[in-house]
């Protein structure tokens, strides 16, 4: 393969947060064994020489939880020894990993800068908004502690970005939830909408906006950044930023606007692989690291009936004008699927609403970029 992603659990499911809307908490509630622990050292050395033997040219190790910081700082240290150990063939890694923050400190900051990790750091925007749904296990607020987090992550000029779950409550104040990523200089924003659970109808989780709500927030952000970037203050938004890149021909970065899934691999802290961050359920197992290769697991027969599940579209969604741009969104927004097919997604009218209001904008700032 000249490309092997990978998206590790090193704590499983484990966390020191109780995340109200946490979709991995659902997902891992609905396996057989819910929480594999932290993964041993033995099995992280066997995913670097596998991973590595079977990368040609690049070799991503991203990281996620739960809050993958639990499993130590030394087990981020042996996985940079490891790397140097078996990449034999000189291929280029990179490193990023998603936290809450809560255990960062100089030492982890200093070890981000050191070993070039891009770094996503959870928090939703204000105060009252981020602890209403983000609380640590002992149900105490968390907001403080993860705004210092970004402190110590901006003294050691380690280049992250902040990930913020569009609830209900953070829908309903998208200008002043802008203004605060900007008064704190949050540069590089990504926003997704809250899951409802797997096992919920659509509509009865009351943490997610509604899809007039999610439409609303996301005209609102766009008029917002739209003015800063034509002032030439660029703030970067991942779905943004996606949009302009399909408007000038290019493949977008995010799976979720490809408008077919693709099998990545999740990699859980016993070795399981999943193709899906969403879908790492029992159904979905693809095989295990240490019994299996990536190029066996991810091009098989379960790889390959999970993307062909996705290939489906309702034909008001290949009918409608914006599907070249919206192209269905993601699989997950998709749930429950009827008869084996995903339907409408969940936000249709959401992005409608979106596409109407922001697509000239949005094809005049690709103009802008294509004469520069």
């Amino acid at each position: 393969m000249q490309t092997l992603s990978l998206l590790i659990k090193p704590a499983s499911s484990g966390c020191n947060m109780r995340c109200s809307y946490c979709f991995y908490a659902d997902i891992a509630g609905a396996r057989a064994v819910k929480n594999h622990g932290i993964m041993p050292y033995e099995l992280l050395e066997t995913l670097v020489r596998k991973a590595l033997s079977e990368s040609h040219n690049y070799c991503v190790f991203g990281f996620q939880g739960g809050e993958p910081t639990l499993a130590g700082l030394d087990f981020f240290q042996k996985l940079i020894l490891f790397e140097k150990k078996y990449n034999v063939n000189k291929i280029k890694i990179a490193h990023t990993l998603q936290t809450n923050g809560l255990t960062l400190d100089e030492q982890w900051a200093g070890f981000f800068k050191e070993n070039n990790f891009l770094i996503g750091l959870s928090i939703d925007a204000e105060k009252h908004v981020h602890d209403m749904f983000r609380t640590d296990n002992a149900g105490k607020a968390t907001h403080n502690r993860c705004m210092a987090a970004a402190r110590v992550l901006a003294e050691h000029k380690v280049d992250f970005n902040i990930l913020s779950v569009v609830t209900r409550r953070l829908a309903a104040h998208p200008a002043r939830a802008y203004s605060f990523y900007k008064q704190n200089g949050f540069r590089y924003l990504q926003f997704i909408p809250c899951l409802d659970s797997l096992s919920d109808e659509r509509g009865v989780n009351m943490n997610s906006p509604d899809a007039k709500a999610y439409g609303n927030f996301l005209c609102r952000i766009f008029d917002l950044w739209y003015a800063d970037y034509m002032k030439e203050n660029y703030i970067s938004i991942r779905a943004l930023d996606n949009y302009i890149h399909i408007l000038m021909g290019q493949q977008p970065e995010n799976c979720a606007m490809n408008g077919i899934c693709s099998a990545s691999a999740l990699v859980e802290a016993d070795g399981s692989v999943y193709p899906c961050d969403f879908y790492a359920l029992d159904d979905y197992l693809l095989g295990n690291v240490i019994d299996n290769d990536f190029k066996d697991m991810l091009h098989g027969v379960k790889a390959n009936e999970f993307i062909a599940s996705s290939r489906h579209a309702d034909p008001a969604c290949l009918a409608c004008e914006y599907s070249f741009i919206c192209r269905g969104g993601c699989r997950r927004e998709r749930e429950p699927f009827i008869d084996g097919w995903p339907q409408l997604n969940k936000y249709c009218d959401a992005y409608r609403m979106f596409f109407a209001h922001a697509l000239p904008g949005m094809r005049e700032i690709a103009r802008k970029i294509r004469l520069k």
